[in-house]
């Protein structure tokens, strides 16, 4: 109900400039936040329940750290017009994990132990996450190209930021989506030599990540040493978003594992 209800007061002040939406929606989209750290907390003190790769725990926890990602880009931004766009799939990803809360008993699949782990783990979500916005920002900024091109002043260039503060905001979730990455493979080591198992150099989700961090790293360099524009960067970013997305519900409903793991 407090994402829908953030969205809400987001898409108000976006589709129709609502001062009460305006005034309210960053303090509705912070107390979302911490209740929703609040709940995780206190469904993990519950004896008997494990934070586990399953749908619903994967779905919430994308939720919530695409909003904390999201906060983060307003913030260090000042700008907060793309906000419905990014909490309405954040809120989509929070219905599907409440709705399936009540269907599927909580079997504890692959129970996630050690500070290792779980770094490994959210980080990995936070990189899906901050890949996710740039996705979005992408279709964003070429919608507003587009716009400008056929000399169409519509709602969306009315209401979005500009070009130049639309880059911006894609360059901030792409750096943040290789910070990420980064600590996700470099826990993902730790964790691999503290436990004595090993991962495939050649596993496939693996080698993805690989070069998906490899993609965005080279990406925060491409403008400002060869000058290439956004504009062909953007198609880069929601391909990658697309395939992302697409392959975490692949894994959430085909693969019992995140990695096959061998001492």
């Amino acid at each position: 109900m407090l994402y829908l209800g953030t969205t809400f007061l987001y898409g108000a002040h976006f589709f129709k400039d609502v001062q009460f939406a305006k005034t309210y929606k960053q303090p509705l989209l912070a107390l979302t936040v911490l209740s929703h750290v609040v709940y995780l907390g206190l469904l993990t003190s519950l004896e008997g329940y494990k934070i586990s790769y399953s749908t619903v725990n994967l779905m919430t926890m994308v939720a919530l750290t695409l909003t904390i990602t999201y906060l983060f880009i307003e913030f260090t931004t000042k700008s907060d017009k793309t906000g419905f766009f990014v909490i309405a799939f954040a809120s989509g990803a929070q219905l599907i994990s409440s709705i399936m809360t009540t269907q599927i008993p909580n079997t504890g699949i692959e129970k996630f132990t050690g500070i290792g782990m779980g770094v490994h783990l959210i980080a990995a979500i936070f990189g899906f996450s901050a890949i996710a916005i740039a996705g979005l920002y992408s279709i964003l900024y070429l919608l507003l190209f587009r716009q400008i091109q056929q000399n169409r002043f519509e709602l969306l260039f009315q209401r979005l930021p500009n070009l130049e503060v639309l880059e911006k905001l894609t360059m901030h979730a792409v750096a943040f989506g290789f910070l990420f990455l980064s600590i996700t493979l470099f826990a993902g080591i730790m964790e691999q030599q503290a436990s004595g198992l090993a991962i495939g150099l050649f596993e496939p989700k693996l080698v993805t990540l690989v070069i998906i961090w490899l993609l965005y790293g080279t990406s925060i360099f491409i403008k400002p040493i060869i000058g290439w524009d956004i504009k062909h960067m953007a198609y880069l970013f929601i391909f990658l978003f697309v395939f992302i997305t697409l392959l975490i519900v692949l894994m959430t409903f085909l693969s019992p594992t995140f990695h096959k793991l061998t001492l």
